[in-house]
């Protein structure tokens, strides 16, 4: 089964916005989700703010115990003989190369063997908490080329860029502008790592395989109106600006769309407004371009630290695409022919007027139901006072699977009993996706 989920963000004042939904504010978080224009994985610790002491973990008053603490979900292990340790520990190293060049490796991904060999029987080992969220992530490489130095050995600065340069070669089959380097006399020429590339990151929980083809639309607004819009019109992956008509830029190739890998590289530089707006951390004002699409969508920029000026409240961005996945459907189905399936265990199939008693006898070796117990007539009847003629017919509510093995591996409920008579065929279709 294919299906094209439609994803839509919108970018407004340091804020994500995923399918218009408002960031909720719950009564011990800002947002209860901690998913801001994104998914929850798994929706845990909703609207929790109780924090964990990382200093002395191993001490349950660590906790914040306090009325309405309301702590967070955290994963943890006891250290005892079964060698169990957690893969993620919330520390840091310093790794240093050369004379005077540090690298400063932080986070949840560091080893934790050593942890795990200092600590005692019976400590409890924590790893970081069960907020497990994503969401779009802009980055503005000014020169998506540049290289720094670890003892003289020359090493990407942008490491995002130089992951993707072989796809973007790859690509060139479907557009030239996929190319890192190219050079014609009709569509000019240009050397990507000598250019600045505004990268934007989309999850693949979003688009699932990948995005699909044509369905990628950029919109640039200032103070609400739309000063650019970037499609897809060819369906090859470059994002061509298609308005405002007569705009600044119309026609020309702003960027490409990694629709397998979920990227899009835009280094489209001409300015969409005359107007200069605060689009940069602590830098000077510039005009609106697609280098600054999205600003503010998880790259640093954040409009309550007072890094930006009053006009960047002024820009506001909607991105939106389809995704395309693909899902594994299991059809079956289950015949009642005519003749079959015309008893039922449910209590009110037998007719109970006068004390009906099921049981013919019974002891300490035997028991015998009787054989002549009448089942309840639920024929309707045309006239009132009048009893319909008796027919077998009964109500299914449910359908059991069962393997080779007579073994019952499933039940499949139906949303409304479906009437069956004994003189039909019916045949009941089941999907379940794998």
């Amino acid at each position: 089964m294919r299906a094209y989920p439609h994803n839509s963000f919108f970018i407004y004042s340091s804020s994500v916005y995923y399918d218009n939904r408002p960031i909720e504010q719950g009564q011990f978080s800002t947002d209860i989700l901690s998913a801001s224009g994104g998914i929850s994985l798994f929706e845990y610790n909703v609207d929790r703010a109780g924090q964990l002491s990382w200093a002395n973990r191993n001490d349950d008053t660590s906790w914040d115990s306090s009325p309405g603490a309301n702590r967070l979900i955290t994963p943890y292990v006891v250290k005892s003989s079964t060698r169990q340790y957690l893969k993620a520990s919330r520390r840091s190293r310093q790794l240093t190369e050369g004379p005077s060049f540090t690298i400063t490796a932080s986070g949840p991904m560091q080893d934790v063997s050593d942890d795990y060999i200092r600590t005692s029987y019976g400590d409890v080992l924590t790893g970081s908490s069960y907020v497990m969220s994503a969401s779009i992530t802009r980055e503005l490489m000014t020169t998506a080329g540049d290289t720094g130095s670890i003892s003289t050995r020359a090493r990407p600065a942008n490491r995002h860029y130089y992951g993707l340069r072989n796809s973007l070669n790859f690509y060139g089959t479907r557009s030239p502008h996929y190319f890192v380097n190219f050079s014609a006399s009709a569509l000019g020429s240009w050397n990507k790592d000598e250019q600045a590339i505004n990268l934007i990151s989309v999850p693949k929980i979003f688009y699932g395989s990948r995005m699909k083809p044509g369905s990628m639309s950029m919109k640039f607004f200032v103070t609400g109106t739309l000063v650019g819009e970037l499609k897809d019109e060819k369906y090859n992956g470059e994002l061509i600006q298609v308005g405002p008509e007569g705009s600044t830029g119309s026609g020309s190739v702003a960027g490409v769309a990694m629709y397998e890998e979920g990227f899009v590289l835009l280094t489209g530089s001409w300015a969409l407004s005359p107007a200069s707006i605060s689009l940069r951390s602590g830098l000077a004002d510039v005009n609106p371009s697609w280098l600054y699409f999205a600003a503010g969508a998880n790259d640093g920029i954040v409009n309550e630290t007072g890094n930006v000026s009053a006009s960047y409240g002024s820009a506001s961005f909607d991105m939106s695409f389809k995704g395309h996945t693909e899902t594994q459907v299991l059809t079956m189905y289950a015949h009642a022919r005519r003749g079959e399936v015309n008893f039922s265990n449910n209590p009110t199939f037998l007719d109970y007027e006068d004390a009906q008693n099921k049981i013919f006898q019974t002891s300490s070796n035997v028991y015998q139901e009787k054989d002549t117990i009448r089942i309840k007539n639920t024929v309707s009847s045309s006239y009132a006072g009048f009893d319909a003629p008796f027919e077998r017919q009964v109500y299914v509510s449910r359908i059991a699977l069962y393997d080779d093995d007579k073994k019952l591996i499933g039940v499949a409920t139906l949303s409304s009993p479906v009437l069956k008579k004994e003189a039909q065929d019916l045949s009941f279709k089941l999907k379940i996706d794998i």
